[in-house]
């Protein structure tokens, strides 16, 4: 039996066991990836990417170092707002506290989801991009507390420790008017724990590769300082390293007798750290001032697919300071008001000024002079980017009547770089760098919510308005031009419109709308100096969503406790998609390309069989087509969408229990599993295609146990139980089969 009749026929026993349990009562790609490769194709897993992600011939760049400030945490008043709006709106909801004592990643537990798949190219620190229903990369918007974070196309999620984080939201083909943010694909909003006083909370895991996670949060609380106000101190941080040491078979390299050749990533070491310190002063007129400061940095080798890279990689540092403002009843009764100021400087570096350059994995040669490994026509490389960022977000909500509340965010953000290449462009005679750029923007979005009928009927109706402004080097034609300052202005508007109906207690529908808008991000707009060159004449990206489900929770049933079930139909059309199409002749810019349909289907079942058994399973099924044939192009109209999974599914099985072997302890004993059907690399021309993701049926089990309320917990871990080989990316392989084990002590 292959693979995939042996999942579908597992979801079908799965499906089976459920409904007869219930009979006896009576979560676009990047559109970099689809391109076959021409002269020269992707010989590098880059973490971080390079502006144009891994479609540069191996080049890499240094703006991804992800900027991710934990300091502000999510407001009274925001956690009440969300918690009303996520009845209606479009967003699965993923318990991190659930998961705190395990050694699982941030995208270990998003990629659980339905209508989610987050695919990575290796081990930790490598370049991974979350997919949303057929939408990637950039389309995704990151945010933490509700605050948009530039991941720069890098996942780089997996460097915050699963224990710091409250809630993992995952907003699908839709993003609240109340995040004041763009994109066109869906959201993922990191919720992180509400600290408590007197208390540290520290984990460290080590696992294969020689892997290692360490985590501490620490807070204290001085009460009375002044009448009735209140300080709140703390610090955080994190340390993460791997050497992704595992093996992996390329397609790209062949034996003798003309197999796949089997190779050990030899140079693929990830560090990274972030250290925080916070101070909130409470009830001194201002409900919440909250001062925080941050430094974090990382340091990551290149790993050669295509072939060995011997001494490339990327380092960064970055800092941040933050400022936030909150008071409930601002000058007037259910008017609350908060605002939330930051600025952040990262300086980032890729260094690629090697005298080895292999032609292959085996074959190298040692030129005279620094000639670099990235790129085959042999350009060294000393680049170094100066990033600055300016965000304020300013929100406001009342309720004007008993079960009505309207709400206004605006998120203003300015965005400059600056890079420099001295070295390269010695080395070239010409600028390698690229130019100096700046964007700033003001997203404003305002937002209706109706509730009827004891809240039985809700809506949810949203719009915003975009604006930026970009001014961009272009590259000169000869070194004797000057670099011409472009300004290009962008203006558009979104809405939405959600609503949600409760039929009868265990079951209600949903609905939404969304007109939906991304705007060019700096990296698309600047380019790299030498791939990518300055696109003055970028369009925003457009994207109608739209969406129906079905809600069924059934409880205190015969024989079984409870039943869950939420599925999903889904369609998108999306308008002046941005894309990059490689040239190895020459630097050229990203444009607009055709429109593209997505639909699709979702669903998700949990079945609570008793106190200590659950058992959950969920699919996705989306489909995405070229709507329109170009000569550029030269893809066929109604062709299906390359290099985005169309069908997966999850699986999941849990025993636990409590008070086992004395009071207030607890274990719990799971396996959860990922099906993955095959699909095409590029666009499909003919089925005898050989580039193609393989399918994949990877199996994880563990056990968790904790001491005196979750106060001491332990777990141990195996993922890939059965070592199998499973892909995200075309010739790389994710790691086999490996083995964790966390340890974490909770003070309070």
């Amino acid at each position: 039996m292959n693979i995939r009749k042996f999942a579908v026929s597992f979801a079908a026993v799965a499906a089976f066991a459920v409904v007869s349990a219930y009979a006896q009562d009576d979560e676009v790609t990047s559109f970099e990836d689809f391109d076959e490769p021409a002269a020269e194709s992707s010989t590098t897993d880059v973490g971080v990417s390079e502006t144009r992600g891994d479609a540069a011939g191996g080049s890499a760049s240094s703006e991804d170092v992800t900027k991710l400030d934990l300091l502000s945490v999510e407001t009274e008043s925001e956690a009440e707002q969300a918690a009303i709006a996520k009845q209606v709106e479009t967003v699965s909801t993923i318990d991190a506290a659930e998961l705190q004592n395990t050694s699982k990643s941030v995208s270990k537990a998003i990629n659980s989801a339905s209508g989610v798949k987050v695919r990575k190219s290796g081990g930790m620190g490598s370049e991974g991009k979350i997919n949303i229903r057929g939408m990637e990369g950039k389309n995704i918007k990151v945010l933490v507390n509700g605050v948009p974070v530039e991941t720069q196309g890098n996942l780089g999620l997996d460097d915050i420790p699963i224990d710091q984080i409250a809630d993992i939201e995952v907003y699908k083909g839709y993003i609240p008017a109340r995040f004041a943010t763009d994109g066109a694909g869906g959201a993922i909003n990191i919720v992180t724990k509400k600290r408590n006083a007197n208390s540290i909370d520290a984990s460290y895991s080590i696992s294969s590769f020689n892997t290692h996670k360490a985590s501490v949060a620490a807070s204290h609380l001085i009460d009375s300082i002044a009448g009735a106000a209140s300080l709140e101190i703390g610090v955080s941080g994190y340390f993460n390293h791997s050497d992704n040491d595992y093996e992996f078979t390329s397609p790209y390299m062949k034996s003798s007798t003309g197999e796949d050749t089997s190779v050990v990533r030899d140079h693929d070491h990830y560090t990274s750290y972030n250290v925080q310190a916070f101070a909130n002063l409470m009830n001194a007129w201002f409900d919440q001032i909250s001062l925080g400061a941050s430094f974090g940095a990382l340091d990551k080798q290149i790993q050669g697919v295509e072939n060995r890279i011997v001494e490339s990689r990327a380092e960064g540092y970055n800092f941040g300071a933050s400022l936030g403002l909150d008071k409930k009843n601002f000058f007037a009764k259910d008017l609350n008001f908060s605002d939330h100021f930051s600025f952040g400087f990262a300086e980032n570096k890729i260094i690629d000024t090697s005298r080895v350059h292999c032609r292959n994995w085996f074959s190298c040669d040692t030129a005279s002079k620094n000639v670099g490994e990235l790129v085959s026509m042999g350009l060294p490389r000393l680049r170094t980017v100066q990033i600055y960022d300016f965000n304020n977000l300013l929100n406001f909500d009342y309720q004007f009547i008993k079960d009505q509340k309207i709400y206004w965010n605006t998120l203003i953000k300015y965005h400059k770089e600056n890079p420099e290449d001295d070295y390269g462009s010695e080395k070239a005679q010409f600028n390698t760098a690229g130019l100096p750029g700046e964007v700033f923007s003001v997203t404003t979005g305002l937002s209706l919510e109706n509730n009827f009928f004891d809240s039985r009927l809700q809506n949810l109706l949203g719009f915003k308005f975009h604006y930026m402004k970009a001014e961009i080097s272009n590259m000169p034609t000869s070194l004797l031009i000057e670099p011409a300052v472009e300004s290009n202005d962008y203006n558009d508007f979104s809405y939405d419109e959600s609503l949600m109906f409760k039929v009868a207690k265990p079951f209600s529908m949903k609905a939404s709308y969304q007109h939906a808008v991304r705007l060019p991000t700096p990296e698309e707009l600047f380019g790299d100096g030498i791939r990518v060159s300055a696109a003055t004449s970028l369009k925003p990206e457009q994207a109608d969503n739209f969406n129906f489900g079905i809600s069924v929770d059934l409880q205190e049933l015969p024989l079984v406790t409870r039943l869950r079930f939420d599925g999903d139909v889904f369609y998108s059309y999306y308008k002046n998609r941005i894309h990059y199409m490689s040239s190895a002749q020459m630097s050229t810019p990203y444009f607009n390309m055709n429109p593209i349909r997505g639909w699709g289907y979702e669903g998700d079942v949990k079945l609570d069989v008793n106190e200590w058994v659950l058992l959950g399973t969920n699919w996705t099924f989306q489909d995405l087509r070229n709507m329109k044939y170009t000569a550029k192009q030269g893809v066929p109209k109604k062709a299906i969408v390359p290099n985005i999974p169309r069908f997966f599914m999850n699986y999941l099985a849990e025993f636990h229990m409590g008070d086992l072997f004395g009071k207030e302890d607890f274990l719990k004993v799971w396996w959860s599993a990922n099906y993955t059907d095959e699909y095409f690399y590029g666009w499909k021309i003919s089925s005898r295609q050989s580039r193609k993701i393989k399918s994949s049926f990877t199996q994880d089990i563990g056990v968790e146990y904790s001491l005196w309320d979750n106060k001491l917990g332990w777990s141990f871990e195996v993922d890939n139980i059965t070592d199998s080989e499973s892909f995200d990316k075309f010739g790389e392989s994710k790691p086999g089969r490996s083995f964790a084990t966390k340890i974490r002590y909770s003070f309070k």
